[in-house]
């Protein structure tokens, strides 16, 4: 399994939304969901980007259990996408495991 944060999640977080913040002027259109399981797409959905604002709303219970276990900030990435005044184009976060690859991301 892999996902590197710094030690600090709430770092982490302000580093990913504040350097998209600055690198892109343009308002993202779609949330992305992608899921390969054995190097196989077996979801891609693509959904209005204000989806994001509740991400944990979307994303399969199973899904939220394993993305804690590894560190991700889940709860505190909802609780900046549900504030954000714009949503601008960059990657939410990947989980990778054995058998099953998720990646979330605004476009």
């Amino acid at each position: 399994m892999g996902f590197s944060v710094s030690k600090c999640p709430y770092t982490w977080l302000r580093n990913v939304f504040s350097n998209a913040e600055k690198t892109s002027s343009e308002e993202a259109a779609h949330l992305r969901v992608q899921v390969n399981r054995d190097l196989k797409t077996v979801v891609d959905v693509t959904l209005p980007a204000r989806s994001a604002r509740w991400l944990m709303d979307v994303i399969p219970d199973d899904v939220i259990v394993k993305i804690k276990e590894e560190g991700i900030p889940i709860s505190e990435i909802q609780e900046y996408l549900s504030q954000a005044t714009t949503l601008v184009p960059c990657p939410i976060f990947t989980l990778e495991e054995p058998a099953r690859v998720v990646k979330v991301w605004l476009e």
